[in-house]
């Protein structure tokens, strides 16, 4: 049920058509890497064009959630080892957060949390895709989903935060869900602004569909890279939101049916993800340096 202040929505959107475009250089690779013929070579000049750019790609793929510390020089090195649609995502995800600019200590604090969520859910996404044997087209694009789902939530946060903290403070009051509050404080949901971020970035249609449905898939349409990410948003979420405090739902049981996992298989899920999001704390630093 959406009811919302007008206003607020209406201001909401006006700010997302506010937002500065992703630099050209991310729009150009983008591009690139959705041809068929895409080129490593092509794409390390793309990147060299923008030095702040590729030496942040750099240090994030010389930290300890890629598994290279101090190992890569070079972009063309970081392309051969992560691979074209890697680099890709890790340039699309630096580039959209740094969109956002956070302009307290509280809000830079918050980034890092939100950072921490999007990279664990990122690395759960990829864990669930390796098991559920994605192409390695859906799994990329579920990973980056991962990166990405919840950038609706910092826009608000870092725009709207006066308000955004009313939106904690009624979930916590009526022991519902922070999206449920979203919809009823805001008349939108995070999702819903991040998928309207997506569209004005003019980001791949199946990255816009999994950022504004993550919360909420449906049966009817079977979707395996957006239940993953349900899942995955879910095993992180409790990054930000105490379970005590604020309630939050689990799967579907036909997204947790789809996944078939035995609850071992999830206690493992769990725990592959937390110590990959202990691996991107350092993943934070680098790029807020």
């Amino acid at each position: 049920m959406s009811v919302g202040n007008p206003f607020v929505k209406s201001s909401i959107e006006r700010s997302v058509q506010d937002l500065p475009a992703l630099p050209s250089v991310v729009m150009r690779i983008l591009k690139e890497t959705e041809s068929p013929t895409a080129c490593a070579v092509t794409i390390e000049r793309m990147l060299s064009a923008d030095q702040a750019l590729a030496s942040k790609v750099l240090r994030v793929v010389n930290s300890a959630y890629y598994g290279l510390s101090g190992q890569v020089v070079s972009l063309s090195q970081a392309i051969v080892i992560l691979g074209m649609q890697q680099v890709r995502n890790l340039v699309l995800s630096v580039s959209a957060y740094s969109a956002i600019k956070p302009r307290t200590p509280r809000q830079q604090e918050t980034m890092k949390i939100f950072w921490l969520h999007s990279f664990g859910t990122a690395a759960a996404t990829q864990f669930i895709a390796q098991r559920k044997r994605f192409s390695n087209q859906d799994a990329e694009t579920a990973f980056v989903g991962g990166l990405l789902h919840d950038i609706g939530r910092l826009f608000l946060f870092s725009n709207f935060t006066q308000t955004y903290d009313q939106v904690l403070r009624f979930a916590e009051q009526k022991q519902i869900t922070v999206e449920s509050a979203e919809l009823r404080l805001l008349g939108i949901s995070h999702g819903e602004v991040g998928a309207q971020m997506a569209e004005y970035w003019k980001l791949p249609k199946p990255l816009v569909r999994m950022i504004g449905d993550h919360e909420d898939p449906t049966e009817d349409n079977i979707d395996p890279m957006l239940y993953a990410l349900n899942i995955a948003d879910w095993i992180t979420k409790d990054l930000y939101f105490d379970p005590e405090k604020i309630e939050t739902t689990s799967p579907s049981d036909f997204v947790m049916n789809w996944l078939n996992f035995t609850p071992e298989e999830v206690d493992l899920l769990k725990e592959d993800t937390a110590e990959k999001i202990e691996e991107a704390q350092q993943v934070f630093g680098l790029l807020a340096a």
